[in-house]
This record gives C-alpha cells, structure tokens and sequence, in this order.
C-alpha cells in the first residue's frame, strides 16, 4: 500500500498547535491527564470486571513453543541509563503492591517512535525489508542532527499494566548541549514518518501522534487483584493509590527546576543509543535489530 498520498498526521498535529512547543506540551499533558483520569474512573468504578491480563504474554510465558504471530517493522528509542533506572525504581515499587505482574526486562525497554509495518507474516516481512532499507538507513542516524528532548516523566495506567510516559520539552531546561530547543519529539516522529512515507506498508498501526511512553510492566494473572472469581475492589484502589503516590515521588524528584532536571528527567532521543530499527516480535522488547554497515 502506498501511503504518499497520505496526510502525515504528526504535521497535522503540528500545524493545529501552531508549531509552538509549549502548546504541544500542553496538549501531550492533557492527553495525559485525560488517559489517567478515565483509568481511575474505570478501575474505581463498583462495576469494574478486573484487570485484563494479556495474553499473547501468558501463552509465551506458559506454553513451550508458542510463537507471537505478530511480526512488525518498527523504529524504537532505547531509553538512556538514567531512564533505565528510573524504570527500575518504579518496577521495584510496582512488584511490592503487584507481585505477579510482568516486568518488563531492562534490555526490552523502549520507546516506539513509529510502526513502520505490522502483523506480517515472517515470510512477508523478509520480503518487505530489504524494498524498505534505503529509507530506513536515513532514520537511523536522523537523530544525530534532529536533537529532541523528554521531560516530566510520569506514569500512565490501565487494566492492562503500565507505563513511563514522557512529554515534549517546552524550554524548561537551560544545559549546554547545543540543539534546537524549538524542535520537539513531535516534529522528531513527522520527519521520521516522511522519510518512510511512500514506502510504508502499515504506518503507525499502534500508536497515536502523541504516544511518548515506555511500557514498564503488564498483567498476566488478576490474580493480585481479585478475591476468588471477583474483583478485589479494596486491592485495586490501593492500586491506583500507590500508583498517584509514585507520581507524586516522580515529579518532585524528577521534573525540571530552576532550568536544570535530573538525567531521567531530561531525555534527549538518541543521545546514550542511537534509533533502534526493529524487525520481528517486537511486542514486548524482542525481535531483532538492523544493521546498517558503512556506505552512503
């Protein structure tokens, strides 16, 4: 399928906020505030069923042999180490209130910039590769000249696990390192999708313009959350409550002041590892990475 055509929906996005990085910001924490207030709403609710485990991950993780039928093509950004350990930190408090639920290991964590082509089959992604690497070489090292920042990180919910989720910087940090302050992680993700646009299969199957999250952990049993067959409402509003209490901890800690932020709090794309162009069982930090050997 050819998208060429196609509108690119982060520049649409752009241009609706008027290129402006404290409007994009905004709009990234709106989005935010909304997604976490209907997870509240909707764990908290007398009427909730429970938490809903995945379970393409509860058969990967129970059934020899089994095989994610999802083959994707995607662009990642490795978190730095700094952001590593903040996941960590929140996962270590997670697992204390949540014992069973899934973590996901420290080398699968990423950030996924755009899906570049979803649930192939292996053999039609072996195919689709190579038509695809010229444009994908480009993005690789688009990052090196295309500096965007994260800010403000913080985590976001739902009944089905959790996630560290970032927003673009809007000129709260005053460092040294020489890049465009006004390029945001939204214009990083528009240019990235015209660089594969007229060759994508699939793009952006996922995730939404203003995804900027790292999934840090889901659930493949309720079994922490229920009481028998039923919801354990008391269980889940402890929850939901250690959850707003970590993001109390994260934007003290965390979150820019006096023009300066801790590293995790401060996350330039690429800086630590450059973009990961990924193939295969991607879903939870697998498949395989790349490789562009030297060449024009």
């Amino acid at each position: 399928m050819d998208l060429s055509n196609i509108s690119n929906p982060y520049d649409e996005l752009l241009r609706s906020l008027e290129y402006d990085r404290s409007r994009i910001q905004a709009f990234y924490e709106a989005q935010w505030n909304e997604l976490n207030s209907k997870a509240t709403s909707k764990l908290l609710d007398d009427s909730f069923k429970g938490m809903q485990p995945d379970q393409i991950l509860v058969d990967l993780l129970n059934k020899p042999g089994y095989e994610d039928p999802r083959n994707v093509l995607c662009i990642w950004a490795r978190p730095s180490v700094a952001v590593k350990e903040l996941v960590l930190r929140c996962q270590s408090l997670l697992k204390e209130m949540s014992p069973n639920i899934w973590l996901t290991p420290q080398d699968c964590l990423h950030m996924t910039v755009l899906v570049v082509a979803y649930y192939l089959t292996p053999g039609e992604l072996a195919a689709t590769v190579p038509r695809l690497m010229p444009s994908l070489r480009k993005v690789a090292g688009f990052h090196e000249a295309h500096r965007a920042r994260l800010v403000k990180p913080r985590l976001s919910f739902s009944d089905s696990g959790v996630a560290l989720s970032y927003v673009p910087a809007a000129g709260e940090i005053t460092d040294d390192r020489a890049m465009d302050e006004s390029y945001t992680y939204l214009h990083l993700r528009r240019d990235i999708f015209n660089l594969c646009r007229g060759q994508v299969l699939d793009v952006n199957a996922q995730h939404p313009p203003t995804s900027c999250h790292i999934t840090v952990a889901r659930f493949v049993t309720t079994e922490d959350h229920s009481s028998g067959s039923k919801p354990d409402h008391t269980a889940i509003a402890a929850w939901v409550s250690a959850i707003e209490k970590i993001n109390e901890m994260i934007a003290m800690e965390y979150w820019p002041r006096g023009g300066t932020a801790p590293e995790a709090g401060n996350w330039i794309i690429g800086e630590d590892r450059g973009l990961d162009i990924r193939e295969g069982t991607t879903w939870y930090g697998g498949g395989r990475s790349l490789e562009f050997p030297p060449g024009p």
